[in-house]
């Protein structure tokens, strides 16, 4: 996603110093309040704090058992701030506090309240540092740490604790600062637990070498080896009974989320009343493509569509933000989810628009189709914003783009309108997609960047799904016969990872390379790229594909299943442990795939 400034129109880079005091809730209430009381002067006191107000270049947001100070004037504040604090804090050894720090973008909204705050991928990073952390750490992500490691002062302060994986499964890489007054030098119980889990299986598996062994021959000499057991271990009805369930279910949940506003919340249970456009067009799509009868939740369904209409712009550029704010600059993405949403609604077996109504929204589709082709390179891809720079095209809003004009020309209620309007667009949209991929890797979110060797499997399987998507239409069949499509989908359906994986971990993250554009002040968010539910779409599209030898969608449905197997313990409660409507939104699309693609029984 992407964050922009709702107030000055553009979007900072902060420097997040996040703190809380440890145990804080075991305290009785009158000690509670006299920590955080002391805790609060000491902030106030430190040098950092009272330079970076004077500037106004400091945001201090209340967390209940601390605080996250946002910096906006220097890169080292925030750690000079920690070790500040860190020193005074030596004189009250009843207060035990973490640290966290991180640099990276934040967006400027007025609150529930009417104050202004501050939201964005930097201050959610920051506190997934901290959380890492003990009594006495300050720990820093990898970007500060390679910004103070330009510096011989710092150089001696830095220690690499590697990468750790924290909440939503996201990986952070971690540096503990500390020096010989102030820090905390041991490594954080998440760093030990994760060398335990890397050490002890090896511990355990060399000493029952030597008494395994030797019995193992034995017993092979004797008898003849059994087959390995093979998956899967439970028939796939049981777990389309169980996602069928939870679909219903979160499908409720998305409405039970929704703000007076009409828009969804970020999180279902959460206090906080900020509603955004991106997952609520995320939401529609998803509850909409379920193919059952939502008579129930037509009027919430309307307020939600009248919030994303209320909050489009017309200038100085066309489309959606995040927020709806000031900003220059709209997000090519967010208008794709807004036209998949307004799409399906038109085609829902639901009559949601009176005849009227539903002529308003075809023109709305028509109107934000225009508005993501004029954000089309001339090479074929789609750039984030209508800057015109071929440097700017990525993939993510390539496909989205590309999926809401194949949705526009497939439509029932819309194709009538646009025709062969759009064809041009998307040929040049899939000869981009199939010139960038690259063998062995799949899809990476910038192209344009050299020496990647990262993998992003969720990007992957949601470029895969819409292509197979085109290639369903006559008039783009011929990706059928694109070497490289075949090869994609061949190296997709071999890939056996994915059997091992959790569907609460293994999803990758937009590098930090990849969030400026340079000579413009947009600055991208730090995005999750899901695995499971866009592998669960096009597995499901790779079974019923009868173009595809019997073999190949007979090993998509196996890998469909032995993915299920390995999550059977996960599947009941992945969506609601994670808390993020986002997450929520994309599972539930990913299942209605899968769910309506099987009605006739094409399951193992």
């Amino acid at each position: 996603m992407s964050f922009e400034n709702s107030l000055s129109g553009t979007m900072k880079l902060a420097h997040v110093l996040f703190m809380d005091i440890v145990s804080y809730s075991r305290l009785p209430i009158d000690e509670q309040a006299s920590v955080l009381h002391t805790l609060q002067e000491l902030v106030r006191d430190s040098t950092e704090v009272a330079k970076a107000r004077k500037l106004d270049q400091l945001t201090s947001i209340p967390t209940g058992d601390g605080m996250a100070l946002v910096f906006f004037n220097d890169p080292t504040a925030p750690v000079k701030c920690a070790l500040e604090i860190s020193k005074a804090l030596k004189s009250h050894p009843e207060i035990q506090i973490r640290m966290g720090v991180h640099s990276g973008p934040v967006n400027e909204i007025i609150d529930v309240n009417g104050r202004i705050n501050v939201a964005g991928s930097g201050i959610n990073m920051a506190q997934r540092v901290m959380d890492s952390g003990d009594a006495g750490h300050i720990l820093l992500s990898k970007r500060v740490a390679e910004d103070l490691n330009q510096y011989s002062r710092w150089q001696p302060l830095l220690h690499d604790l590697s990468e750790v994986e924290v909440k939503h499964a996201v990986k952070v890489h971690l540096f503990n600062l500390y020096t010989d007054e102030v820090g905390n030098p041991a490594p954080p119980a998440t760093v030990k637990k994760r060398k335990k889990r890397a050490v002890t299986p090896w511990v355990i598996a060399a000493a029952l070498a030597v008494v395994v062994v030797p019995i193992a021959i034995v017993l092979f000499l004797k008898t003849k080896p059994t087959a390995p057991t093979s998956r899967p271990s439970k028939p796939e009805a049981e777990y389309r009974a169980l996602l069928q369930r939870k679909a219903d279910l979160w499908a409720d949940t998305v409405f039970a989320a929704q703000g007076a506003d009409g828009g969804i919340k970020m999180s279902p249970s959460s206090a906080d009343a900020t509603t955004q456009v991106w997952q609520t067009a995320q939401c529609l799509v998803s509850v909409l493509s379920l193919n059952k009868n939502v008579d129930v939740y037509v009027p919430k369904i309307k307020n939600a569509f009248n919030y994303l209409e209320g909050l489009h712009k017309s200038t100085p550029v066309e489309g959606w933000n995040l927020y709806g704010n000031a900003s220059q600059y709209t997000i090519t993405e967010i208008g794709s989810w807004v036209t998949l949403a307004n799409i399906k609604s038109l085609d829902s077996k639901t009559a949601i628009w009176n005849e009227q109504e539903r002529q308003d929204v075809i023109k709305h589709v028509v109107r934000d189709l225009d508005e993501t082709n004029r954000r089309q390179d001339s090479g074929g891809g789609w750039r984030p914003i209508r800057d015109e720079n071929t440097e700017f095209t990525r993939t993510y809003p390539t496909v989205m783009a590309l999926w809401s004009l194949i949705e526009a020309k497939t439509s029932p209620a819309v194709g009538s309108s646009v025709g062969n309007r759009y064809d041009e667009n998307i040929r040049k949209g899939i000869n981009w997609l199939l010139r960038t991929y690259a063998n062995g890797q799949g899809w990476v979110p910038n192209p344009n960047r050299s020496g990647q060797r990262e993998h992003f499997e969720g990007l992957t399987a949601q470029v895969l799904y819409v292509l197979s998507r085109a290639a369903d239409v006559d008039a783009f069949a011929f990706i059928k016969n694109e070497s490289v499509y075949r090869t994609a989908r061949q190296d997709f359906l071999k890939n056996k990872q994915f059997a091992d994986w959790s569907i609460e971990a293994n999803n990758s993250h937009l590098p930090d390379a990849d969030l400026r554009f340079v000579g413009t002040e947009f600055l991208a968010e730090g995005s999750t790229f899901l695995w499971f539910p866009w592998t669960l779409a096009e597995l499901t599209r790779l079974a019923q594909d009868t173009s595809m030898p019997e073999s190949d969608r007979r090993a998509a449905a196996q890998l469909r299943l032995d993915i299920f197997n390995q999550n059977a313990d996960k599947l009941e409660n992945y969506v609601e442990a994670a808390n993020l409507m986002y997450i929520l939104a994309e599972n539930l699309y990913g299942v209605s795939v899968y769910l309506n693609d099987t009605r006739s029984g094409a399951t193992l």
